[in-house]
C-alpha cells in the first residue's frame, strides 16, 4: 500500500520570490506558479487573470479559408447541410453549437449523430447514402480525419464534405473540401490541444471574424465539451474553461439551466454547489454523456437546443434517469468483471469477458478496473462468435503498440495510447489474452505499474488558512496539465478518527509536533473499517485544500488524497512485523518483547469483537481498525505482532478463514461455524511460541 513513492517538485526561489512580490500573492501560491511553467512575472499574471489575448488567429489552422468559403456560399444560397458528430459530450456540444449558428443564419440544418451499437464510431457510408439528394454538405464535427473512402463516396453522390476534427491524423487525408485539424502535419496552428467542439469554436470566430461574440454565445457549451473531453486545461482551452464556467453560471442554454436542477447543481436558478470544472467533470458531462452510452445522444443534443422550458425539464429528467442506469450497469459489469480477476492473478494485462455486457459501458468499467490495479485491462462482449472489447491503459504502456503485436488476432482495432476498441473472433481469446501477456511482461515495468505520486510542496499547519485555501482558486480551472494542488503535511497525528456517511468516508482530527492547531481533513472513498491506521498514529498526508463553505461559515478543509505512516511509525510497523515472522518461524529460538504474545483475555475479546463485526459475512477490515476498535470498544490493546498470530490462530484452529492483503495492512476475514470449545492452549503455533519466551 506504501510503494509509490512520493516526489514534491521543487521552484526555483529567486523566482518564486519574484512572483511573491510582483503578484502580491502567498509564497506558496507563487512556488505553485512556479512549478506549473508559468514562472515569470508576465507568464504568471497572463495565468492568473486568463486574458483572451491568448486566442490564435483562427486562420492560422490549415483550410480554415476553405472552410469558411464553403460555408458562407452555403450561408449565402441557403443550402441544405448536415453536420455529422460523434456520440460523446465534445460531439454533442460542437454538433449543439454548429447547429444552432447555422440555423440562425437561416440554413435549413441537420444533424446526424450515429448510434453507438447500430452505426459504430465515425463516418459510415451507410449513413451517407441516406442523406443522398437531402443535402449538398456535411460538416463533420469531433469525426471524420480516417474518413478517407467515405469523404469520396460523398463527392461521387454530389455532397461537399468540410471536416472539423481533432484526433489524430494518418498518413493520408480525406479528399475533403476544407480538412480543419491542428493535428495536421501541414497546419502551422501553434495551440494543438483544441478538442472538437474548440475546433468548431474557431471555425465560427473564423465566419464572425470574432472570437468574442461566439465565446459570449456559446462560451457554457464549448467549455462543457472541452472539459468532457479530458482536454489540457492551459494555454487556450484554459481560457475556454474558465469563461465557460462564468458563463455557466448565469447560463441561458435553457437546457443546461433544466440539467444542472435536475442533477441539484441549482435550486429555482440558485447554485447550491460550486459550479467549477469538478462539476462539469464529474457531474454534468457524464449525464450527457450518459445518452450516448445507454440510448442515443440526439437526446442531448435535444436538450441542448431546447427552447421550451417544459421539453428541456423532460429531457434533463430523463438523462439523469439514463445515467443513473448507466451506473447500475457499470456496477454490475464491474463487480462481474473483477469476479474474473482471481483467474488471471499473474497476468499483466487483464483480459476479461462476458456475455452481453453493455459495450457503452465497458470502457469505463476498464478504465475503473485499470485505475485500481494499476495495470491495463480489456474488456469483450460477446455476441456469438465476434468480441467487441475497450482497453485501457496505464502511463508509458502504448496499448496501441501492444495490440499492434497480436494484429493478426484481430478482426480490427483503433485507438491512442491509453485507450482503444477492437474486435474479436471467440476463438481467438485465449491466444490474444497469452500473447498480450507476453508482450506486457517485457514492457511493463515497476515504474509504470507503480508511479510516483507527484506533489506541488511540502505545506506546514501555519500554512492551512482561509487566505491560502482562497488564494488557489486563482489556479482554477483545474483539469489535465493543471491539476488541483496536492500538497504534503508530514508527522501529523491522529487525534481522532470517524466514521462519515455511515462508514463510506473517514473523518479525522489531526494535529502536528510543531502547532497547537487542530486540523480538519476528510479522507473520501476511504471507508472507517478499512483504514490502516488508528488514534495516536503519525502520517504523512497527500491532501487537496479548499474552501469550505457551511451554515454561512467559511474555513479552510483538507481533503485526504493519500496516507502514508510518518517515518517513526514505519519503523515501530516493520519492527512488529520482524518480531511477527521470528514468532511464526519454527526455526527460530529469539525471544520476543512480551507485547508481542497475545494472551487469552485478548483472544476472547478479539473473538467477541469479530463475531460483532462480521456475523457471518467475509469483510477486508484494516489491522489498524481491528486495533482501534479493542482498544475503544474492548478498552485492550493489542501489538500489531499479537493480532497477527491470533489471526493464525484462528486458522489453524478453523475458527476462521483469512487472507492478509494490500501489502500486510488489511485481512479478509470470514468466521467458520464451530460446535463445542476450543481450548487455545492445544494450538501448536501457541504452544511453540510460549515455548520460545519459556511461558509453558
Amino acid at each position: 500500500m506504501y510503494k509509490r513513492q512520493w516526489i514534491v517538485k521543487e521552484a526555483d526561489a529567486s523566482e518564486s520570490k519574484k512572483l511573491c512580490e510582483s503578484l502580491n500573492v502567498l509564497p506558496l501560491t507563487a512556488k505553485l506558479l512556479c512549478v506549473r511553467g508559468q514562472n515569470t512575472v508576465d507568464k504568471a499574471r497572463a495565468f492568473v487573470n486568463q486574458q483572451s489575448d491568448c486566442l490564435h488567429d483562427p486562420y492560422l489552422l490549415k483550410d480554415m479559408d476553405k472552410a469558411v468559403a464553403r460555408l458562407r456560399q452555403a450561408i449565402e444560397k441557403k443550402e441544405r447541410v448536415c453536420i455529422y458528430g460523434d456520440y460523446d459530450v465534445d460531439g454533442v456540444t460542437a454538433t449543439t453549437i454548429l447547429h444552432t449558428y447555422l440555423t440562425e443564419k437561416g440554413i435549413p440544418c441537420i444533424y446526424f449523430i450515429p448510434g453507438r451499437l447500430e452505426d459504430g464510431y465515425g463516418l459510415n457510408i451507410k449513413a451517407i447514402e441516406a442523406l443522398k439528394g437531402k443535402v449538398d454538405l456535411v460538416i463533420t464535427v469531433d469525426t471524420g480525419i480516417t474518413a478517407v473512402e467515405e469523404a469520396e463516396y460523398a463527392r461521387s453522390i454530389g455532397i461537399d464534405m468540410v471536416i472539423t476534427d481533432h484526433h489524430r491524423c494518418r498518413e493520408t487525408l480525406p479528399g475533403a473540401t476544407a480538412v480543419v485539424n491542428p493535428h495536421r502535419e501541414d497546419c502551422p496552428y501553434p495551440y494543438k490541444q483544441l478538442a472538437g467542439v474548440g475546433v468548431v469554436f474557431k471555425l465560427l470566430a473564423a465566419l464572425e471574424n470574432n472570437s468574442d461574440i461566439i465565446c459570449d454565445r456559446f462560451g457554457d457549451v464549448i467549455a462543457i465539451g472541452t472539459i468532457a473531453d479530458v482536454m489540457p486545461i492551459v494555454g487556450e482551452n484554459r481560457y475556454i474553461a474558465s469563461m465557460g464556467i462564468n458563463r455557466l453560471k448565469n447560463t441561458d442554454n435553457l437546457g443546461l439551466r433544466a440539467l444542472m436542477e435536475s442533477c441539484g447543481v441549482t435550486n429555482d436558478g440558485v447554485p447550491v454547489k460550486k459550479i467549477n470544472s469538478s462539476t462539469v467533470g464529474y457531474v454534468l458531462a457524464p449525464r450527457i454523456n450518459a445518452a450516448g452510452r445507454i440510448r442515443n445522444a440526439k437526446m442531448a443534443v435535444e436538450l441542448l437546443l431546447s427552447k421550451d422550458p417544459v421539453q428541456a425539464k423532460d429531457l434533463a429528467d430523463g438523462l439523469c434517469d439514463i445515467n443513473r442506469e448507466r451506473q447500475a450497469t457499470e456496477q454490475k459489469i464491474f463487480e462481474q468483471a473483477t469476479a474474473q480477476l482471481k483467474n488471471y492473478k499473474d497476468d499483466s494485462v487483464f483480459v476479461l469477458n462476458s456475455d452481453g455486457w453493455h459495450q457503452g459501458v465497458i470502457g469505463v468499467v476498464a478504465s475503473r478496473i485499470t485505475e485500481k490495479y494499476m495495470l491495463p485491462s480489456i474488456l469483450f462482449s460477446f455476441d456469438g462468435d465476434i468480441g467487441k472489447g475497450s482497453g485501457r491503459s496505464v502511463k508509458g504502456f502504448s496499448i496501441m503498440e501492444a495490440l499492434k503485436a497480436c494484429d493478426d488476432l484481430l478482426i480490427e482495432y483503433g485507438g491512442h495510447e491509453l485507450a482503444a476498441g477492437l474486435t474479436i473472433y471467440r476463438s481467438n481469446l485465449d491466444e490474444f489474452r497469452r500473447r498480450i501477456n507476453e508482450y506486457a511482461k517485457e514492457k511493463l515495468t515497476d515504474e509504470l505499474i507503480c508511479p510516483p505520486i507527484e506533489i506541488d510542496s511540502e505545506m506546514g499547519a501555519e500554512n492551512i488558512t482561509l487566505r491560502q485555501a482562497k488564494e488557489l482558486l486563482l489556479l482554477e480551472p483545474f483539469g489535465l496539465q493543471n491539476p488541483v494542488p496536492l500538497f504534503l503535511l508530514r508527522n501529523a497525528k491522529i487525534i481522532e478518527a470517524a466514521p462519515l456517511a455511515g462508514g463510506k468516508h473517514v473523518k479525522l482530527r489531526l494535529k502536528t509536533k510543531n502547532s497547537d492547531k487542530i486540523l480538519g481533513a476528510v479522507y473520501f472513498g476511504m471507508q472507517y473499517n478499512e483504514l490502516p491506521f488508528k488514534n495516536g498514529d503519525v502520517c504523512d498526508l497527500a491532501f487537496t485544500l479548499e474552501v469550505n463553505e457551511y451554515r454561512g461559515l467559511c474555513e479552510p478543509k483538507m481533503f485526504i488524497r493519500y496516507m502514508r505512516p510518518a517515518e517513526s511509525e514505519e519503523a515501530d510497523t516493520v519492527k512488529q512485523i520482524e518480531f511477527y515472522k521470528k514468532a511464526i518461524d519454527p526455526q527460530c529460538c529469539d525471544d520476543l518483547p512480551m507485547s508481542c504474545v497475545p494472551t487469552l483475555n485478548q483472544f476472547r475479546v478479539f473473538f467477541r469483537l469479530i463475531k460483532r463485526e462480521l456475523g457471518t459475512e467475509k469483510r477486508t477490515l484494516a489491522l489498524k481498525y481491528l486495533q482501534r476498535q479493542l482498544k475503544e470498544v474492548e478498552n485492550t490493546e493489542i501489538s500489531l505482532c499479537a493480532l497477527m498470530i491470533v489471526l493464525d490462530v484462528l486458522v489453524e484452529s478453523k475458527l476462521a478463514e483469512c487472507n492478509i492483503k494490500n501489502g500486510g495492512t488489511a485481512v479478509e476475514i470470514k468466521l467458520l461455524p464451530f460446535t463445542g470449545k476450543i481450548n487455545l492452549d492445544n494450538s501448536p503455533l501457541l504452544v511453540r511460541i510460549k515455548k520460545k519466551n519459556d511461558l509453558v
